[in-house]
């Protein structure tokens, strides 16, 4: 009975170590991709103009390595991932500022 409690308690505190595992890995992914997104943002800010992602992509990498990030294919497939989502859903903070600039122009 007592070894069998034993095992039930092993069990019970990997399954809690593993449960803290994934929850941390999962925090850090997240604050690795808003950070990613932010410092894209700041990319596209700093080189305007279209046709010019590789240049983009080197400053992003650029910053995260001034950092201390380790820019890993991982990391690497995560900033183009970050790029695409923003370029299909128009959430480029320059565009929506450019496009809020033109308007009030427009109407004046």
């Amino acid at each position: 009975m007592l070894e069998t409690l034993q095992e039930v308690a092993v069990y019970f505190i990997l399954a809690l170590v593993c449960g803290i595992g994934a929850w941390l890995l999962k925090t850090k992914k997240e604050q690795l991709l808003k950070t990613i997104a932010d410092l894209c943002q700041k990319a596209e800010e700093a080189v305007q103009g279209s046709g010019l992602g590789a240049e983009k992509k080197a400053k992003v990498i650029a910053y995260l390595e001034a950092a201390g990030v380790s820019v890993t294919d991982t990391v690497s497939n995560l900033i183009d991932e970050v790029v695409e989502k923003l370029n299909k859903k128009s959430g480029w903070l320059v565009s929506s500022a450019t496009s809020t600039a033109t308007a009030a122009v427009k109407t004046e």
